[in-house]
């Protein structure tokens, strides 16, 4: 059953990983919603068991992105923008810790929830 493993492999590899590296960028395809806590701004990355955060006091992030803050007072955890999101990583990525990212661009962006 040497197939199923090598589908897996190759699967696996074509998967988006977030940037590993301080300073390295790519694109990952994800959920961009609003919580509780520290570093309220993530993106769980689809296709992973990886979130990411965008710093509390980052400022420069993408018009999609603000508009959708910018949306209500409150958000309920359904609400959500799901598509592209290119990200910059501002710390080395490490198992179980939520990496910090600053997002510099958007694409194919879907909003699920409460119109906006």
């Amino acid at each position: 059953m040497v197939l199923p493993v090598a589908i897996a492999l190759m699967a696996a590899a074509a998967a988006p990983q977030p940037a590993a590296e301080v300073g390295q960028c790519g694109w990952v395809h994800g959920r961009f919603a609003i919580y509780n806590g520290s570093s309220v701004r993530r993106i769980r990355i689809i296709g992973t068991h990886r979130t990411v955060a965008m710093r509390d006091d980052d400022e420069r992030i993408p018009p999609e992105i603000d508009r959708y803050e910018q949306s209500g007072p409150y958000f309920d955890l359904k609400d959500s923008l799901s598509g592209d999101f290119r990200i910059c990583a501002r710390e080395t990525r490490r198992l179980g810790h939520m990496q910090h990212v600053r997002v510099t661009a958007t694409r194919n962006l879907i909003f699920q929830g409460k119109p906006f």
